[in-house]
């Protein structure tokens, strides 16, 4: 077991396969934009897409589309997305049942959703987002250099909360008073003969 107080390089790997492994689940998770459900549908939807710690680097997102026949056999849909320009980003139009969806990349800001279908069919659409999928190198780079400089300064840091906290010093215990201390008081053995005593043996003059 290492000492306390020195640097041990195996916790510290063992910190940094932990913080990269966090933000690998962390940087695949997605998260759901409801466009459509089959009880509630209308044709054109609106969605914000946030910028990820304030910068323009695109997101990776999935639409998902299925359509579902409720009173016809067969017919036709279509479906695209357009950002707050107008400007396309993707589309589909064919046969219900062969519908599909679509893969890609998507800056910041809104987005409108536009399905058509005929009578008689429902929908369920999905725009899934994964904010961190882009950022996923950066990430690991700055917690492993963040925590590999938190490494090094970690001794001088203590070091100097040291030197400023003054250590206390331990308070020494008071002996305590022996109550079974002997006490030579009014011990005879131990009394002193006084020369004025009158039982002393009379001198010789």
């Amino acid at each position: 077991m290492a000492e306390a107080g020195k640097f041990n390089p195996l916790l510290w790997f063992v910190a940094l396969a932990i913080i990269n492994g966090t933000w690998y689940g962390v940087a695949g998770g997605e998260a759901k934009h409801e466009i459509n459900d089959q009880l509630h549908s209308t044709e054109d939807r609106t969605i914000d897409i946030s910028s990820v710690f304030g910068l323009d680097k695109e997101i990776s997102a999935t639409f998902s589309v299925d359509f579902f026949k409720v009173s016809a056999d067969s017919g036709n849909a279509s479906w695209k997305i357009t950002d707050e320009n107008g400007q396309l980003i993707a589309k589909w139009q064919g046969s219900i049942g062969q519908e599909q969806g679509w893969e890609g990349q998507l800056s910041p800001g809104t987005y409108t959703i536009n399905t058509t279908m005929d009578e008689g069919f429902l929908t369920e659409q999905n725009l899934f987002i994964k904010p961190f999928e882009n950022l996923r190198l950066e990430g690991h780079l700055l917690l492993s250099i963040g925590l590999i400089v938190l490494a090094f300064l970690e001794p001088i840091v203590k070091k100097n909360i040291g030197k400023i906290i003054p250590k206390q010093q331990p308070r020494t215990s008071k002996s305590k008073k022996n109550p079974f201390k002997s006490n030579n008081d009014g011990m005879p053995e131990n009394d002193q003969f006084h020369d004025d005593d009158p039982w002393r043996s009379p001198t010789n003059e």
